[in-house]
């Protein structure tokens, strides 16, 4: 099921681009201030912004699984059609909103992965520009994990409105 999920997740390139990279940003974001905020650069000021942050994740979050309902309603209608349960349903669309979410996770991993090297290389070559890491591994870590987090509770919401569609809408005709 969660191959199928990867499958239909890269099926819907635009969607899945701009809410992968949506997420890569508000990964980031948050990093960078549980990063700042526990160094003490920006104090009461950083937990601000990250509550902003996991805030628009949930929002974003609902209205990425919202749109994953609605806008295939037949698809997963058809999937009724031709044996799929309502768990079968969940974990599809899950997949999908997981598979969003760990991509915008990779991604911030693999920049700053190439980030640190930069840092290593100009260092190793006695170039003084003062550059420090930017983000740890840690907090990456648990923003990811919080960011899971909300993705659930975005399920949770979905799951009532997977159950609402009926097996009827794909054999309803095409066009009028």
């Amino acid at each position: 099921m969660w191959k199928k999920a990867i499958l239909l997740s890269l099926r819907e390139k635009k969607i899945f681009t701009v809410f992968a990279l949506i997420y890569t940003i508000l990964i980031f974001l948050s990093s960078l201030f549980i990063e700042l905020g526990i160094g003490g650069q920006l104090g009461e000021s950083a937990l601000f912004f990250i509550l902003i942050f996991f805030t628009t994740s949930l929002i974003l979050s609902l209205l990425y699984a919202w749109i994953l309902v609605s806008r295939r309603r037949r698809v997963w209608a058809t999937f009724k059609c031709i044996g799929y349960t309502n768990k079968n349903i969940i974990i599809l669309v899950s997949g999908i909103i997981l598979f969003t979410t760990l991509m915008g996770f990779f991604i911030v991993i693999e920049v700053l992965f190439h980030y640190a090297a930069i840092v290593a290389y100009l260092n190793s070559a006695e170039i003084n520009l003062d550059i420090k890491i930017l983000i740890g591994l840690v907090p990456v870590i648990v923003t990811s994990g919080m960011f899971i987090f909300v993705q659930l509770i975005a399920l949770i919401v979905v799951y009532r409105k997977v159950l609402k569609v009926r097996p009827i809408i794909a054999l309803k005709r095409v066009g009028g």
